[in-house]
């Protein structure tokens, strides 16, 4: 069942425990028309989702929330929008972890603290007919991470001797992304992306890749106008979008 609490800007949306934030975003979407951000919180996912086709572990105490957000600005800019959504969520998680932690995007949109995931993005658009909005599923590690093997991971508690709770870092990071999106244009990109690029992991270090099931190495040089990593190989510079690349962690 789920409990609605409006504010001035936005709505937001609880559920106990649900399958996806990000599914239930597009059969709210369905039944519904969105005119202002729609937030849809749970307190646990059954089915919790991350970038191509990987599962997101969704345990009690961590932040697992979908932002419906009606698109109102240039669609050609669009692809800039996970740049934005990374730098928001760098921000939330800074406010809580200081900087003698190394806090890193990961291109396009992970957050990882000392080389350990602490949060992940997934981002899907609607553009059919009158309907235009961006889908932002965040998730951010709060009081607990899993264990995997070979993968670090992390969590904002394990840096903290004052810990915090889902409810805070929510609140945060809305206030946050909201902020972001709502001064979101054309105008901005260029500082967007250098904002970005301040913040990236291994900008200007070598980095190793797998695109389209071929695996690579080369420099990480830049990000382009449409959120293309461009990377520079023995023989040329090449651009990837977030489709078709993904980065190795080690």
């Amino acid at each position: 069942m789920a409990i609605k609490i409006k504010d001035i800007r936005s709505q937001i949306i609880h559920y106990e425990s649900i399958d996806s934030t990000n599914l239930e975003a597009h059969r709210y979407l369905e039944k519904n028309s969105v005119s202002n951000p729609t937030w849809l919180i749970a307190e646990q996912q059954t089915s919790g989702r991350g970038r191509m086709g990987s599962s997101w572990v969704s345990t009690k105490g961590n932040l697992f929330a979908t932002l419906i957000y009606p698109i109102v600005w240039d669609l050609k800019i669009l692809p800039m929008l996970s740049c934005l959504v990374a730098l928001a969520i760098h921000e939330t998680i800074s406010f809580y972890i200081n900087s003698t932690n190394k806090i890193k995007i990961k291109w396009p949109n992970d957050i990882l603290v000392n080389n350990a995931k602490i949060s992940g993005v997934l981002i899907e658009n609607v553009l059919s007919g009158k309907k235009k909005y961006s889908i932002i599923g965040i998730g951010i590690n709060v009081v607990s991470s899993p264990q995997l093997a070979g993968y670090e991971t992390s969590y904002i508690n394990q840096y903290l001797n004052d810990k915090t709770n889902v409810s805070k870092v929510f609140l945060n990071l809305k206030n946050n992304l909201e902020d972001k999106l709502n001064n979101y244009s054309e105008v901005n990109i260029d500082e967007i992306r250098l904002e970005m690029l301040s913040k990236s992991w291994k900008f200007n270090e070598k980095i190793e890749f797998i695109s389209n099931s071929l695996s690579g190495s080369g420099i990480f040089e830049g990000i382009s106008d449409n959120y293309e990593i461009l990377i520079r190989t023995d023989t040329d510079q090449i651009k990837l979008n977030s489709g078709e690349l993904k980065l190795i962690r080690k």
